[in-house]
């Protein structure tokens, strides 16, 4: 006597199940910050990662930037909406939402 499988026959790829996995336990959210963070740097240059203090992603897609310096602070706030677009470019998908600059 055969007991019918309760698993669904639907094959999913290994990309598919990690996600699940991540969401699930809550961890896309941080490997998305530590891309986020990685990209700074190579979006805006060492010169500009040297005068950063702190990054931080929100869950809500917000990213919080320290800067040292105060007229990189007044030139990235004019810039908000460029630096996600060149973020999320550099990235090939919409994690950043928006940014705050302290």
């Amino acid at each position: 006597m055969r007991i019918p499988s309760k698993r669904k026959n639907k094959t999913e790829t290994l990309k598919e199940v990690i996600d699940k996995v991540l969401r699930i336990n809550s961890m896309h959210s941080k490997l998305d910050e530590v891309e986020v963070v990685l990209a700074w740097k190579e979006v805006f240059g060492e010169v500009v990662n040297k005068k950063t203090r702190r990054l931080m992603l929100q869950s809500d897609g917000t990213l919080l930037v320290s800067l040292d310096s105060g007229p990189l602070k007044e030139e990235f706030n004019h810039e908000k909406e460029k630096v996600v677009k060149m973020l999320n470019a550099h990235l090939k998908k919409d994690v950043v939402k928006g940014v705050r600059i302290r």
